[in-house]
């Protein structure tokens, strides 16, 4: 049997030669990749020319964008359904854009137990200089102050590291 004072000095030993090895480095320092980018970012959504202001939350699981939604009809060959939904930019022009629709999605409203059923789209934009798509669901954020809500479901495509002390530290756009 080992005496404690053996086990502890052993165990300090090891713990050590993980952090000069290098194991432990990745936990304690960002990766190269990772973008840092602020609580409060612009995205861009080139493929219609959309500049929108975004809140970056990491507690929020899924993204959402303020749409008014204007139609929903069945897609070609009745597969599915299609959504027509408007969109306005950061200078208030609206933009019309139809999507498929991937899934509904029943969200619970803040503070009650009744739930709202939302369309939910694939949207690809920039954010961080990066081009991400992913799912993101058509909501009345009308009484936020952003109009897009950038959850973990987006963050994780992108390899982001976010520093909540800053604001918008990402040039608008992709730059690749």
């Amino acid at each position: 049997m080992i005496p404690t004072i053996q086990r502890a000095a052993v165990a300090a030993v090891l713990l050590a030669a993980s952090f000069s090895s290098g194991a432990a480095t990745k936990a304690s320092s960002p990766d190269q990749a990772s973008s840092i980018i602020g609580r409060i970012e612009y995205v861009v959504m080139q493929d219609v020319g959309i500049k929108l202001k975004a809140r970056i939350d990491t507690g929020a699981g899924v993204s959402s964008i303020h749409a008014k939604v204007l139609q929903i009809k069945p897609a070609a060959g009745g597969s599915g359904e299609r959504v027509v939904f408007e969109i306005r930019d950061d200078t208030g022009k609206a933009k019309s854009i139809e999507r498929k629709i991937v899934e509904w999605a029943e969200i619970k409203g803040k503070g009650t137990s009744k739930t709202t059923r939302r369309p939910v789209v694939i949207l690809d934009f920039c954010l961080g200089g990066k081009r991400l798509e992913g799912r993101i669901n058509l909501a009345d954020r009308s009484g936020f102050l952003y109009p897009v809500l950038i959850g973990r479901n987006i963050l994780k495509t992108g390899d982001f590291l976010i520093d909540p002390s800053k604001t918008f530290m990402r040039q608008p756009g992709c730059t690749s």
